[in-house]
Formats: C-alpha cells, sequence, structure tokens
C-alpha cells in the first residue's frame, strides 16, 4: 500500500513540476503581460463597478432596466470633459461636475418619461422599448452638441502621471483615481442605504411600493433620490472611464453590454452581487483574454463577446445570479 502511495505522490509530483516549469517557460514577457492585465481589470472592474451600481439601484426601486444609463455614461463623460478644458487639472471638480450633469439627466429621463409611463401603467415591456428611446434621444443630442462646438476626439484635460513602472506593466493616476473614486462612492452609497432614514425608505419601496405608500413614504420623492443617485454614480464612472480609454458618443453604447453583464451576474438586485459581477466581468475581459491568447491563439477581436457569453450562462444556469437581493 505504501508504493502504491510513493507511486502516485511520484506521479503527482512529477505533474506539479511539469506544470510549474510550463508556467516558468512561458516566458517573463507573457507573465508580464498578465500582470499587466490584472491591473487593468482591477481598473476596469472599479470602473464597472460604479457604472453598474446605478443601473442595479433603479432595478431595485423603480423595477427598470434602463438602456438609457448608457448615457448617463456617456453625458457624464463629456461633461468631465467640458470642465476639464475651462479649469484643467482640477480632477475633483471635473467629477463632481459629471455627476451633477448625469444626474440631471437621468432625473429629467425620470420626470419626464418615466414618471409619467408609469402612471398609466405601462408594462415592463413598454418602459424597457422607452428607454430604448429615451437614450437615442439623449445619444443623438450629445452627436449634435459635440458636433456644433467641434469636440471630437478631444482628451480630458488632467494630467496623466505614472506612480510606479515595472517589467512591462505601468500604475498611473489614473488607476489610483479609479479604484479609490469606487472605494468612496461604494462605501457612500452603503452608507445612505443602510444608516439614513432616506436608505431605509429606498428599501421599503424596493421590498413593496403600495405598502410603502400605505405607511406613508412618498416613493416619488424616494423615486427622485435613485434616479440623482444612478446617474451621478454614472456620471463619475464615464468621466474616469473617459480618462481610461477616450471620449466619443457611442462610448456609454460601447460599454452597457458589459455593465449589464455585471448587473445580471450579479442578480439584478444585489449590491455586493454587482461589485463581484463587476470585477468578474473585468477579469474575463482582461486576464482571460490573455491567456486564451498566449496559449491558444485567441484572437482579442472576440473580446466584445465575452459579456454576451457570461449573460447567457447565468440565465442559463443560475438566473438569480452570485448574489441575493438587498
Amino acid at each position: 500500500m505504501s508504493i502504491c502511495l510513493n507511486g502516485v505522490e511520484h506521479i503527482i509530483a512529477f505533474a506539479l513540476s511539469n506544470l510549474l516549469f510550463q508556467i516558468c517557460s512561458f516566458n517573463i514577457v507573457t507573465l508580464a503581460l498578465l500582470f499587466d492585465s490584472l491591473l487593468r481589470s482591477i481598473q476596469v472592474g472599479s470602473l464597472y463597478a460604479l457604472m453598474a451600481l446605478g443601473l442595479t439601484l433603479t432595478m431595485t426601486v423603480t423595477r427598470l432596466p434602463n438602456f438609457a444609463h448608457a448615457e448617463f455614461i456617456t453625458v457624464g463623460a463629456y461633461a468631465g470633459l467640458l470642465i476639464s478644458l475651462v479649469v484643467p487639472g482640477n480632477l475633483l471638480i471635473v467629477l463632481i461636475c459629471a455627476a451633477i450633469a448625469s444626474a440631471s439627466v437621468a432625473w429629467l429621463s425620470h420626470r419626464l418619461v418615466y414618471r409619467s409611463l408609469a402612471k398609466h401603467n405601462l408594462n415592463t415591456y413598454g418602459m424597457i422599448l422607452a428607454s430604448f428611446a429615451v437614450g437615442l434621444l439623449i445619444r443623438y443630442l450629445i452627436f449634435l452638441f459635440i458636433d456644433r462646438f467641434d469636440l471630437f476626439d478631444k482628451p480630458m484635460q488632467v494630467s496623466q502621471q505614472v506612480l510606479m513602472r515595472g517589467s512591462g506593466y505601468v500604475i498611473t493616476n489614473t488607476f489610483a483615481y479609479s479604484v479609490l473614486a469606487a472605494l468612496v462612492l461604494v462605501m457612500g452609497l452603503s452608507l445612505l442605504l443602510n444608516r439614513t432614514g432616506l436608505g431605509r425608505e429606498m428599501r421599503a419601496v424596493a421590498a413593496n411600493t403600495v405598502l410603502a405608500r400605505i405607511i406613508g413614504i412618498s416613493t416619488d420623492r424616494v423615486h427622485d433620490v435613485t434616479w440623482l443617485v444612478a446617474g451621478g454614480l454614472a456620471g463619475v464612472g464615464g468621466a474616469l472611464w473617459g480618462m481610461y480609454t477616450s471620449i466619443n458618443p457611442l462610448m456609454g453604447f460601447l460599454t452597457i453590454l458589459s455593465v449589464f453583464a455585471a448587473t445580471v451576474l450579479g442578480g439584478m438586485t444585489s449590491f455586493v452581487g454587482t461589485i463581484i459581477g463587476a470585477f468578474v466581468v473585468s477579469l474575463s475581459e482582461n486576464v482571460l483574454m490573455q491567456v486564451l491568447n498566449s496559449t491558444l491563439g485567441l484572437d482579442f477581436s472576440l473580446k466584445p463577446a465575452i459579456p454576451f457569453v457570461i449573460i447567457i450562462l447565468v440565465l442559463l444556469i443560475r438566473p438569480q445570479g452570485v448574489g441575493r437581493g438587498e
């Protein structure tokens, strides 16, 4: 028996040593790329979390999967760009103004469209179509605005500084801003929902709107605050995303699928699940794609398919996602 065990141990040891050899011979460049992909995953995951939390909030409280959320992201990016052109180098003012602009657009969308339709008892499918229409309207208004003032391909006027440089990777101040902003705003949202009277009212409306009205909660006020917070989070995420990539009228539209994938993976009503989902999507788009490209030669052009795959797998295997409703 001991001889058999020793033989198995030798086989396992050989397999592990062979695996270690393969990893070591993977070459330094590939390992450096993987580390760089991991850093990008942390930054992108932080931004996805910011953008997806607003989407989860509107779905939880108002029960609307708002596809116009993509344009709130774009509005935040362009608001940040405009402020950075007037007050260059001041990131705090840029982010505050981006949040205010997107929050205002979200609130107006609710007041002018969604609230009126909800009072006519429009079903969920009709509300989703309305959100598509609102998104298209905002998008083409943005196109007209930036064409009029020649804002195509304008970079955000916030200095980019290298904080740390290594073999194959660079950490910039944009990375630090993204992670720090995500931490601060997630903590702020948690405090709002769990430590304030308004947050308790929002949770009550999310649990049972009719009962919330009966006990005297102003659901209109709760919905107003919900849209303001959701828009603000999208605006900050959009401004930081514009610093990380580039700003164009389709940036929100091109990002929203990954944001929805994070929300679906989180269960659509779980804030913790949404944050987990954001980092899973980000890791899949960066680290997993890097591994598949290095080992199987999978082309990076397939990266946009990853959110589709995640959404389909979650809905097929675990529709409730990784989180639970909160």
